[in-house]
């Protein structure tokens, strides 16, 4: 089981929220106030465990971040402030991480029906995995709360596209979040997600990430 240092975690996040001020503004303005604790406790609650005090940290940080505004300028869509992690990734409030998890308990116990996994399998114990960021492809990245060696790891996972074995992101938030913030601040890769700002026409500035061979 990965150490927990809060410590170094609120350290972590620090660094990312200041690149985030600093280099994409747009997207540091979209992320939410903190979550309440009775907000807190209600997730608990409906998910039948307590969070791992990383994520609940993370939780006690920022509550997500805000809806997609539609664009008021020339270009189609809306406008994506908020998609700041990998592959677009979006940061989930306790509701929509209890809404998240409710789905992947149902395609755990579908799956399960048809082709039973093996202990050690990841897709055999979506019921313990909590998710606490979403792109807008069905995919989701969560945080793995089964005991034992993986408690804590982070993980995506392409449910959309039929992916139920899962990458993983980092052996625990702090890690995690620590890879992307030196990617960003250095400009290096995550994985194969290069991280980059652009200015839409509005003159706000957000992180997309570019996925290079």
């Amino acid at each position: 089981m990965t150490s927990i240092d809060l410590v170094l975690f609120d350290q972590a996040w620090a660094r990312f929220e200041s690149w985030l001020a600093a280099q994409s503004p747009a997207d540091h303005a979209a992320l939410r106030p903190p979550a309440t604790a009775a907000e807190i406790a209600e997730l608990e609650k409906q998910l039948g465990f307590a969070l791992h005090p990383e994520l609940r940290g993370l939780l006690e940080r920022r509550n997500g971040v805000a809806e997609p505004e539609p664009n008021s300028g020339p270009e189609p869509g809306v406008f994506p402030a908020g998609n700041i992690l990998p592959l677009g990734h979006r940061l989930s409030s306790t509701a929509e991480i209890a809404s998240m998890h409710e789905i992947l308990v149902d395609v755990g116990e579908d799956n399960t029906e048809v082709d039973p996994w093996d202990e050690e399998d990841l897709a055999g114990h979506l019921h313990l995995c909590v998710p606490f960021a979403l792109p807008n492809d069905g995919g989701v990245a969560f945080v793995d709360h089964r005991p034992g060696p993986t408690y804590g790891h982070v993980y995506e996972m392409g449910i959309g596209s039929g992916d139920l074995e899962g990458t993983l992101w980092g052996s625990s938030l702090n890690e995690f979040v620590r890879a992307v913030t030196d990617a960003m601040e250095t400009g290096t890769p995550f994985k194969y997600y290069w991280p980059a700002t652009f200015e839409h026409s509005s003159g706000r500035t957000c992180i997309k990430w570019e996925i290079r061979s």
